[in-house]
């Protein structure tokens, strides 16, 4: 069944290949603004791409900020473009939405009691496409280099207790093309979440009806389908698959053909291959919740390598340690063909590399109460200047929440936080700033003494 999912993935994405300008690699200094809906607002595709920005290109900088907004739309996204993206002054920007201009309501039979759905569900793809289209137009005139993201999927095809709404995820895979065209017109790249998504989910249903890549919810995926998002946006800007690939040939005690590192210090004697090496880059360290991706899709066979290659050594068992830890043991020949170490936990490469996402971590915890700013002055806040003022927009969530204006836990917790949350905005910037700048300092890398002795 991973062989048919496989072609089948393989053969979608080459249909995609042959069309689409292919996404840039962000550079040194590049501030890299993401649109978006709730799936980008407290999601974690672009989280993960700047980790691996982090951690593959310790000495290039990224600025990666978000610009999501929970239950936003394209036309939404055109109100607010100016003070929560182009202010900003990005280099690179990104957009993906689409899931609430579906109207999701249209393809649930409980949802409308409109007499013409098809006429409404035309109109919303309209709506959409006109909006992408001056959204993209409004990013280029501002001399942003723009990505569009071909929105993930809508689940009507799993078997889930959430009240369904039958032809969303086609009517979705309709605005995916309807990106392609936009795209095609202004000579922009794309990133095609949505056929991944659809055939991971396709295969995975034949042996579990249960399955989905996304939510219970039908919407928001979790993060095996966030981390499949972020292989796909890394594989369209082709980032490297190497982190580094250390080569010894201990029969001749000299070093190999090495890639992203360097190796000094070699040492061979009886049964004992010892050398320091520093590496340019860190491994990525995989959340134990997002490690069944990898069954889904290649992400360690072709964007996390860090090979360590051996030959020439006598048959037997070789035990490697890095700096006195012991991380496993392998064969003369399954070092001969070269081990991958980015998932040895032991390590302390990967060590490292978890410490740079604990830091960006909370770097995400502090955007995160930033978002809640935005969410709630884009919603009370829609059409008047900016920035805010402060105190008549905290009277105008005041009177909502006396008047209980929402019903939904979500957003009234939203609202009740802006009000804690808005006099700190400056105290939360700063911890963001701080985050980043420890994680930067953490990913800086550090020589290792690697040593492979005979058990």
């Amino acid at each position: 069944m991973k062989i048919l999912l496989r072609l089948t993935w393989l053969l979608a994405l080459l249909v995609q290949t042959c069309r689409a300008i292919d996404a840039p690699q962000f550079q040194p200094g590049e501030r890299w603004c993401v649109v978006g809906d709730s799936i980008t607002h407290s999601g974690l595709y672009h989280k993960y791409v700047e980790l691996y920005y982090f951690t593959r290109f310790p000495a290039r900088p990224l600025e990666m900020i978000n610009c999501g907004v929970a239950g936003d739309t394209a036309p939404g996204a055109v109100r607010r473009l100016q003070w929560d993206c182009l202010d900003a002054k990005p280099t690179v920007v990104s957009v993906m939405l689409g899931m609430n201009d579906v109207g999701r309501s249209l393809y649930n039979a409980r949802g409308t009691t409109n007499s013409n759905p098809a006429k409404l569900r035309a109109d919303h793809a309209q709506t959409y496409e006109q909006a992408m289209r001056k959204l993209t137009k409004s990013l280029l005139d501002s001399g942003a280099k723009v990505i569009l993201i071909k929105p993930s999927i809508f689940d009507d095809t799993a078997d889930l207790r959430k009240v369904n709404s039958l032809g969303c995820g086609a009517a979705l895979a309709e605005f995916a093309n309807r990106v392609q065209a936009i795209a095609d017109e202004f000579k922009v790249p794309t990133v095609d979440f949505n056929t991944p998504l659809a055939v991971i989910n396709a295969a995975q249903q034949k042996l579990n009806p249960h399955f989905t890549i996304v939510g219970a919810d039908r919407v928001h995926p979790l993060s095996p389908g966030h981390l499949v998002m972020a292989y796909e946006f890394l594989r369209a800007q082709k980032v490297p698959t190497v982190v580094s690939r250390i080569a010894i040939d201990a029969a001749a005690g000299r070093v190999g053909q090495l890639e992203n590192c360097a190796v000094t210090n070699l040492t061979v004697v009886t049964n004992i291959v010892s050398f320091t090496c520093l590496e340019a880059a860190l491994p990525f360290p995989v959340e134990a919740s997002a490690v069944p991706a990898l069954g889904y899709v290649p992400f360690t066979r072709e964007l996390n390598q860090e090979n360590l290659l051996v030959r020439g050594l006598a048959a037997g068992n070789y035990e490697l340690s890095i700096d006195g830890q012991a991380i496993r043991s392998f064969t003369a020949a399954e070092l001969a063909d070269g081990v991958n170490l980015a998932g040895e936990t032991n390590a302390p490469q990967l060590q490292q590399s978890l410490q740079v996402l604990a830091a960006l971590r909370q770097k995400w915890e502090a955007v995160a109460k930033l978002r809640t700013l935005a969410y709630c002055e884009h919603g009370v806040w829609p059409d008047d200047k900016h920035p805010v003022d402060v105190a008549q927009m905290s009277a105008k969530l005041k009177e909502r929440l006396a008047k209980g204006g929402t019903k939904n836990p979500w957003v009234v917790s939203q609202h009740k936080q802006y009000l804690e949350l808005k006099p700190r905005e400056s105290e939360l910037r700063a911890e963001a700033a701080a985050a980043v700048a420890e994680a930067r300092r953490l990913s800086q890398p550090k020589p290792h003494r690697f040593e492979l002795k005979v058990k």
